[in-house]
């Protein structure tokens, strides 16, 4: 029999991690809603930030997922709006003069963030996004926000034609009164990806720590040598 919707979700998730839960995990799929998407639609609801809280299953595609610059765990995406005209007064006693900034300084400052405001210019250079994954078959988006509450962050967007499976929640809630052991395999399996996702993230820091760490040869080497090199080479 040819697995199809959630099973073959699962099947790819076994597969590429060497773990036994498909089995175990088919009888989710009568509570899952699967969804299809076209070449460069969003999985994300129109005008939302973020995804609605639950586990989102790729059975099949490509997408990508793109975060906000401006968001990070101590600045929220709302940046722009704390832009002011004028310095910022740590103290309700503090005035201009106590700045010591040069006239000239505040004015050119001034005017630019005026400009923006008009223009936009400035404040679009606090809401660029940058790609921060691609996932594909196999890959379940929203295992962070399942523990921690958090909303599922980022922007995703399909690269190719795509199917993914969204279990709400609200619907693992319920579970967790009805259906216990069913979602004890499912927090099983989601602690093993998120394991698995932290082993890779560790090893990617550490050969960024290397690249980064890496003295840079002090003359690039010459075509000419280059030649040489592979000429020497191919003699072995």
């Amino acid at each position: 029999m040819v697995d199809h919707g959630l099973r073959h979700a699962l099947k790819k998730i076994d597969e590429q991690h060497s773990v036994h839960f498909a089995k175990q995990l088919q009888a989710l799929e009568k509570y899952t809603t699967p969804r299809d998407l076209e070449a460069g639609e969003t999985l994300n609801e129109p005008g939302c930030e973020s995804l609605s809280r639950g586990l989102y299953f790729v059975e099949s595609g490509l997408l990508k997922c793109e975060h906000d610059a401006s968001s990070t765990l101590t600045r929220g995406r709302q940046r722009s709006a704390q832009l002011n005209a004028t310095p910022y007064m740590r103290r309700s006693g503090d005035s201009l003069s106590e700045l010591r900034a040069r006239s000239k300084t505040v004015g050119r400052h001034t005017a630019m963030l005026k400009g923006a405001a008009a223009g936009g210019s400035l404040i679009a250079q606090y809401h660029h996004t940058f790609r921060l994954a691609r996932v594909g078959e196999g890959h379940v988006i929203g295992t962070i926000s399942e523990f921690t509450g958090q909303e599922i962050l980022g922007h995703y967007t399909s690269m190719t034609p795509c199917r993914v499976h969204h279990l709400p929640f609200e619907t693992i809630e319920e579970l967790e009164e009805t259906n216990p052991v069913l979602i004890m395999q499912l927090y099983k399996m989601v602690s093993h990806l998120m394991a698995r996702r932290q082993e890779m993230t560790i090893g990617q820091l550490s050969t960024l720590r290397s690249i980064m760490s890496a003295s840079a040869p002090t003359k690039p080497i010459s075509r000419r040598s280059m030649a040489a090199v592979n000429k020497a080479m191919k003699f072995h």
